[in-house]
């Protein structure tokens, strides 16, 4: 029988060019598309770029360039890459600027204020900003973010909050059964625990002044754009058209029988946990596999651009040939834990 399948990649900040960590995420997400396609099933395979963060904009600034213009120069060479990589995707999004994006965004956000789940608060709390992510004190290492190792700032401000402590218990239910599938177990567990120790709810909109402007505008509140994480998650669906032209979300998200979602273990809450809350207060159906790979790394640190490390697949690909780099990636680096692409061990690269 055909099986409707939306496979999706996460989509990475432009705050710098791509670099080998993030081919890692798209060949695999083009491998499991093909793989399905091959075996007859209908597939649409998503993928873009996350433009509003905040790190664009301090990245333009030490530049001495506009925020728009390092924005479209870095989203460009990630669009770039279905070239030399040989992606198959069937769309890609730039959050910053497809009409799409802002329309779905901002009924994604109406959707839940209707439920009663967003609320205005005073707050102060440590952030991150290579995460864009408030940490509690006991995520901490040392008083420093566990994923980059800096001192996260203090912000204080009064933000828009999400209610997610209403949804601890659905997500638990949802995740221990198996109807929204969490792959690998360890990955699963891990998410487990963090609903078990009890959900907080959490900042979804940052001042207009502090986001220097930039970003999606909150409905109705001029002085404050949404957290980034809540305008990028929703680019699930708002580049189906959720925010207008509805026959797409219809076909690929309401009536597809696998959605599935591929990202680093770094962004695990966020899809596993944040994404899917969000889903059940606007209403809509839920992703069904959330698929975690490990880091690519090197002498154990993860390949990241805030890192500095950052092996260009462009460069490589001159180097050895697509298909040299396509099989590396897929043959000595961590697989998904999906249907057609397994769980493994991350690797150096020789």
């Amino acid at each position: 029988m055909t099986t409707r399948i939306y496979l999706s990649t996460t989509i990475p900040y432009v705050n710098a060019r791509p670099h080998l960590g993030f081919a890692l995420e798209l060949v695999q997400a083009d491998a499991l598309a093909r793989h399905h396609r091959q075996r007859g099933d209908l597939v649409r395979f998503q993928t873009g770029t996350d433009d509003n963060s905040l790190k664009s904009v301090l990245a333009a600034q030490a530049e001495g360039v506009p925020v728009r213009a390092l924005v479209r120069r870095n989203a460009a060479a990630f669009a770039d890459l279905a070239r030399p990589l040989a992606l198959s995707y069937d769309d890609f999004i730039q959050t910053s600027s497809d009409p799409r994006h802002l329309a779905g965004a901002q009924r994604l956000w109406r959707a839940c204020a209707e439920r009663g789940d967003l609320y205005l608060k005073e707050y102060q709390g440590q952030y991150c900003v290579g995460c864009e992510q408030f940490y509690r004190e006991a995520e901490l290492a040392g008083g420093r973010c566990p994923e980059h190792g800096t001192v996260p700032e203090v912000v204080s401000e009064r933000n828009w909050f999400f209610r997610l402590s209403r949804y601890g218990g659905r997500l638990h239910d949802l995740i221990s059964s198996g109807r929204l599938r969490v792959e690998p177990a360890g990955h699963r567990n891990e998410v487990l625990a963090f609903i078990a120790s009890g959900l907080e709810d959490f900042s979804v909109s940052r001042s207009a002044q502090r986001a220097h402007g930039w970003g999606i505008p909150v409905p109705g509140d001029p002085g404050q754009v949404m957290y980034v994480w809540w305008d990028a998650l929703g680019n699930y669906i708002t580049s189906l058209g959720y925010g207008g032209q509805a026959g797409e979300y219809e076909r690929w998200w309401r009536h597809a029988r696998r959605r599935v979602h591929l990202a680093g273990k770094g962004v695990l809450r966020f899809h596993a946990v944040y994404w899917p809350a969000m889903l059940l207060s606007a209403g809509e159906p839920l992703p069904t596999d959330v698929l975690v790979h490990d880091y690519l790394t090197t002498d154990g640190r993860k390949i990241s651009k805030s890192g500095g490390d950052t092996p260009d697949p462009v460069a490589l690909v001159r180097q050895f040939g697509t298909d040299s780099v396509r099989w590396w990636l897929l043959r000595d680096v961590p697989r998904v834990g999906g249907r057609g692409l397994h769980g493994g061990q991350a690797h150096r690269p020789g």
